[in-house]
This record gives structure tokens, sequence and C-alpha cells, in this order.
């Protein structure tokens, strides 16, 4: 603090502190917006130690998880429960916020309007918030997962209306989808609750344009936002990180959806379509909605954590740049015989390329080896790729880039490149 010899300002200093007092308070009086909170989903029926180890690598960069308590799914109109083996510990130690999930299988609501089935649902929720609290774990709200019949919303918010009751004073939250928008008692179900999350991306295996194969539309995005910020009712945005293939037989009928879980034996003939998240398009949102926040929302939630090398899901680099709302980096390097640069003339080359960057993308470009002898070259490609083979030079080609994902840092074998006498090998990537 600066030494101040004279006590007796002079008037014209103490009128200048005076009126800086006074910018400096009408600074203050000025809310500014809160940061946009971003949390994520973690959905895993079977708690390995990859999913501990996710916890631990991302609680630096999440703002909170919600975990997949229970799911209740239906034998002939009965409700049944699935329990994953969470980690309590995992969480616990994460020091992050940790909210807890009930799934509900879809169901004719003639079912769910039985008493008996709503009292099932009250007691599993009050059940999962003391285990949670049982093992330290203060759950900061309970997620009702429920893919309603849009026209049936208010017999679902009986649902709501009973559930939240239960479980104080535990929050309650509801996830919502963006048809429900269009129905007037869309409202009122939100209301009941209290707060939401909009649930911007979808599974919705349709073949007919390549708009279709974004699991989240930007632009639908945004204009859903748009809608639920009229409701002065707090929400958060799900936004997606995950992908699928789906197959379609000869008549465009679907024949199958392909996730980490499930892996089809697809017949011949089966045109498979990848449906993906567009990580560019995401961070294009995150950075839209950080810089100005839509009102009464409070943050971003998405689905779903990243869990080691999950073939369908993004890996947690690419989440972590577009959480910070910007485009991941990809990036490449193709090595021969390990090495990045190959001074030495070589007779027999083995080809591999190398993912140095945020993406579990691969090339989509052609790999182009040379020579400077007149020495013949024989190569041969591995599967996923092809090669093609002139005088003095070779080069290859990925045949499906969807199937040849590889995780940042790994490195994955293309080919061969066999000469008949030793020559320096030059390496290029097309453009």
């Amino acid at each position: 603090m600066p030494r101040i010899d004279n006590p007796w300002l002079p008037l014209k200093y103490l009128l200048a502190f005076m009126a800086a007092g006074v910018l400096l308070t009408g600074c203050r009086t000025k809310e500014e917006s809160p940061a946009l909170s971003q949390r994520a989903y973690i959905w895993q029926r079977d708690w390995t130690t990859p999913v501990s180890t996710a916890i631990e690598s991302s609680k630096d960069k999440l703002d909170g998880f919600v975990v997949l308590g229970a799911e209740i799914e239906w034998k002939n109109g009965t409700p049944s429960l699935v329990k994953p083996r969470i980690n309590w510990e995992a969480l616990r130690n994460s020091g992050r916020p940790c909210g807890i999930a009930l799934r509900v299988a879809p169901v004719g609501m003639a079912i769910a309007e039985d008493n008996g089935v709503i009292d099932f649902i009250c007691r599993t929720g009050r059940e999962l918030i003391a285990t949670a609290n049982a093992a330290k774990v203060t759950p900061v709200e309970l997620q009702l997962d429920f893919d309603c019949a849009q026209k049936k919303l208010s017999a679902y918010t009986k649902w709501v209306r009973a559930l939240r009751q239960a479980i104080a004073p535990t929050p309650l939250v509801i996830t919502t989808l963006p048809s429900w928008l269009d129905e007037p008692e869309f409202p009122v179900l939100v209301r009941e609750a209290g707060r939401y999350v909009l649930q911007v991306h979808s599974l919705r295996p349709a073949a007919d344009t390549e708009r279709t194969r974004l699991i989240c539309d930007p632009a639908l995005a945004r204009d859903w936002v748009k809608r639920a910020e009229k409701l002065n009712v707090p929400f958060e945005i799900a936004l997606p990180t995950y992908r699928y293939r789906a197959g379609y037989d000869a008549a465009g009928k679907l024949a199958g959806i392909e996730s980490d879980s499930v892996h089809p034996t697809w017949p011949p003939g089966t045109r498979v379509i990848e449906f993906s998240s567009d990580a560019e398009a995401m961070a294009t949102l995150v950075r839209e909605w950080r810089a100005h926040r839509p009102p009464s929302c409070t943050g971003i939630i998405w689905y779903r954590l990243p869990v080691g090398n999950e073939r369908n899901n993004w890996p947690i680099l690419t989440l972590r740049a577009v959480m910070e709302g910007r485009t991941p980096r990809t990036s490449f390097s193709i090595r021969i015989n390990g090495l990045v640069q190959q001074n030495t003339p070589l007779s027999l080359a083995d080809i591999s390329w190398h993912n140095d960057g945020e993406t579990d993308d691969a090339p989509q470009r052609e790999i182009i080896l040379t020579w400077s002898s007149s020495s013949q070259g024989t190569a041969e490609a591995l599967p996923g790729w092809k090669v093609r083979s002139e005088p003095g030079r070779v080069s290859f080609s990925p045949v499906d880039h969807t199937s040849m994902r590889l995780p940042p840092g790994a490195e994955r074998a293309i080919g061969w490149l066999r000469l008949e006498s030793a020559a320096t090998i030059h390496v290029e990537i097309s453009r």
C-alpha cells in the first residue's frame, strides 16, 4: 500500500477518488452472466478401471458428472430394475458435484399412469439417493430420463410431481426432447420439475440425405435453445460426443445399428453409413454460448464422458478442445521403420501412420513414397488401405476412413515396400 504523508488531501484529489468510487460501484452493480458450466454423463453399466481413470483424468476440466444410477425396464408391463455397479470412491475422490440419473425405458402411458408404477419410480429415486449418501457422495440432483410420448406430457407431469415430492429436498431435473417444445403442456411440465435438460441430439438413422447424418444439427440446436429461453425455466443443453453406424439393405430398410456394445455382422450388399457428432460444429456452438450465454441456460452437459479407447465416442482430447470452443487439431505423420525421417538407404520399409492430433480421424489423403534409384519396388497394403505402384513410386490410400480411426498418440501399420536394391525413400502426403 502506498504511503500518505499528509492526511489532508487536496479537494481535487478527494473529488477524484469519490468519482472513481462511483464508477467502481457502477461496475459492481452491473451483474455479469455466470460462466457456462460444463458437465458430462457417465453412462456405463460396467464400471471398469478405464471408467475410474476417465473420471480422474477429466475432473480438472469438467464442473461435474451425472452418472447412470439405475434403469427401469419393462417385462410384460411390470417394471424391473437394472443397477450399474458404481465406483462411488472414484466419484467421491474427484471432488466434483455429482448427479444421479434414473433412466426409464419407453412404455405406454396406460401402464405408466398406474399408481403402482409411480410408487415404484418414487421408491427407486429415494433408494438411489440413499445409496449415494451412504457412500458419502451427496447427489446434487436426481435426473429423470424418460422419452415420453409427445402427446402424453400431461400424464408425465404426474410422474414428475410425485417424484419431485418423494425425493425432496434433493432437486429433480428432467431430460426433454426438442419435439416437446411444440406441445402446450411442455411449459407446465418443466415448471413442475423446476429444471430440465434440453437434449439437442438424437439417434435418427435415416439414410436419405447428408444432413441427417449429423447426430446434432447446429442450426436446429440454436433454434431449439432460443425457444427454450422464452420459458424462463433453468435448463442445460445436452450435446453429443458419440457416433454410430447404421446398416441398410438394398431397399433402404434399416438392417441394424452398430455401437460399442453391439457389433452386427452385415450381410453382403449392406450399405453402412456413419452418423457422427461434428466436433467443429459443436465447438462453434460452445464458443457462441460462452460468449453470449442464453437466458435461463445454466450450462452444457455432454453425452458422454469418453472412456478409454471407445470406438464410437470422441477421445478425451477431442472433448477438451471442443469444451474450449476450438476445433480439435488433426495431425498425423508417416513413419518408415518406426522413424519420422529416414535418410538411410533401405531395401525393406515398414510404413505406418502416427496420430499426432486431438481427434481419432484417419488420414483421408494419399501417402506417396518415391525413391531416386532405378530399383524395382514391390509393395503391399494392409487391411483398410489400397496400394498403387508405378516405376519409382508407390502410393497408399485409405479404403474407408471411418473404419480406421486411431486414438491420439497411437500408431498403426499401413503396409510395406521392398526394393531390389537399397535406396533412400522419400515420403509425400497429398493435399
